[in-house]
């Protein structure tokens, strides 16, 4: 037999590096010790000029995250508020495409941020999803249904009025009339919340129930069960624009039970469970979607839905979906055109939020043998972070944090696996390290603006 050398990438081949005195590790056991050691609050006793040194060194190595002047003072903003953080929710909304299916990358980013600044639960889910959440532990009678306000949607939905996770839930049927007799159809429909088992420390613990809904036509009556014990009920009254449901609870039931009857189904835009002060996270994934479906959408049922959550950093991650079909710079410039009037949109509706926008990951296509970078990938990114800068937000360079171009054969051969067999998602493991990477280059900005 041949003699055989096997040689696997470093973390250093993997992301690049300045020096690799200053690599990430060091930074992350720098930042554990500021706030493991620390109260967040008293981050000027520390000894700025090494943390400073520290963060200057890694300037070159992580230059993936671009902030602008003009970006600044919403992100710092949302700097403050993480800031009080104990004494006050801070919501995070992540949309993405199914690069962040089954909350993977949100997960992390959550529990880490609860971790260091408090808070609790999955935030806001779907009755009815595409793919379960890892986070969410959650049953429904069979008569529930899903309607997306993208891609294939239903025909008999005659409205716009999706919600701030771009589908709604239904259990009866879309009404064909406006007019209900005595004789009409009755429905009754549950949903069962059981903690989560196989997710992050945070998430398994929250105190409050929300439950966004509208839009029913004759009113309905509802239910709320928290381990058997009736913790709330009403009427949900109709023809109402936008109406929230919620509860509280002192210690984090085992089951939370909602049940639903009338002659017609409210709109359910989703259900959050939550804790009352610290971080919420939002994972929001849209299969399918090239991030250019929300200004298609009811401007005054998303205007009420936002000013209700309140988000102070809204995350847009998309791109990888118009790779098949993008065949010219020319489109690439229009879907950074329609993109960026996508930000616009979102921004008139949450004027005090900070937007970061993420950039397409490495994705291959099979060119005889071997399999390379999308042609024109690199002109989706930066039409991307052409319309996240000029719009004045944030962006990050996924795909450059991978690596760059020709990346995704060396995670899809990692061992463990970082990216699948299709040269377009993320693993788990992979998913993991991309999150890492983004919540260590938040903590970062963070840390430089407390010193600043």
């Amino acid at each position: 037999m041949g003699s055989y050398k096997l040689q696997f990438p470093t973390p250093v081949e993997f992301f690049g590096a300045a020096n690799e005195n200053d690599s990430i590790e060091n930074l992350e056991k720098d930042l554990a010790n500021i706030f493991d050691s620390t109260e967040i609050a008293q981050l000027s006793v520390i000894d700025s000029t090494l943390i400073k040194h520290r963060l200057d060194s890694l300037h070159n190595f992580r230059k993936n995250f671009q902030v602008s002047d003009k970006s600044k003072p919403a992100l710092h903003r949302f700097f403050d508020a993480l800031d009080n953080a104990t004494k006050k929710k801070v919501r995070i909304m992540h949309y993405g495409d199914s690069q962040i299916e089954v909350d993977r990358i949100t997960s992390y980013i959550r529990n880490e941020l609860q971790k260091k600044f408090g808070g609790n639960g999955a935030g806001l889910f779907p009755v009815v999803d595409i793919a379960p959440k890892m986070s969410v532990n959650i049953a429904y009678s069979e008569n529930w249904k899903r309607y997306p306000g993208f891609g294939l949607k239903d025909s008999t939905v005659k409205h716009n009025k999706y919600g701030p996770l771009i589908s709604m839930s239904r259990f009866s049927p879309i009404p064909k009339t406006t007019i209900f007799t005595e004789d009409s159809t009755s429905y009754e429909a549950w949903i069962t919340i059981n903690k989560p088992k196989e997710s992050y420390s945070q998430t398994k613990n929250y105190s409050m129930l929300r439950i966004l809904l509208s839009n029913a036509l004759v009113p309905v009556s509802y239910k709320i069960f928290t381990d058997n014990v009736m913790a709330k009920e009403g009427i949900i009254p109709p023809n109402s624009p936008f109406i929230e449901l919620k509860t509280t609870f002192d210690k984090t039931p085992e089951e939370i039970k909602i049940t639903f009857s009338g002659k017609d189904s409210p709109d359910v835009y989703g259900i959050s469970i939550e804790g009352t002060t610290g971080i919420v996270m939002d994972n929001i994934p849209l299969r399918g979607s090239s991030g250019t479906v929300f200004s298609k959408l009811d401007k005054t049922l998303m205007a009420n839905a936002y000013a209700n959550l309140s988000p102070d950093l809204i995350i847009l991650q998309f791109g990888g979906n118009v790779m098949p079909y993008i065949k010219s710079e020319k489109e690439c410039n229009d879907y950074g055109n329609w993109f960026k009037s996508q930000i616009y949109f979102l921004k008139k509706l949450n004027p005090k939020a900070a937007f970061i926008v993420i950039g397409p990951s490495d994705m291959s296509i099979k060119e005889k043998t071997d399999y390379i970078t999308y042609p024109f990938l690199e002109n989706v990114r930066d039409a991307l972070k052409e319309a996240a800068l000029s719009t004045d937000c944030v962006f990050w360079d996924m795909y450059e944090v991978m690596g760059g171009k020709n990346s995704m054969p060396k995670w899809v051969n990692a061992e463990p696996a970082l990216a699948a067999s299709d040269y377009t998602h993320f693993t788990p493991e992979g998913a993991k390290k991309v999150a890492e990477e983004f919540y260590k280059k938040i903590v970062e900005m963070y840390v430089e603006y407390k010193l600043q």
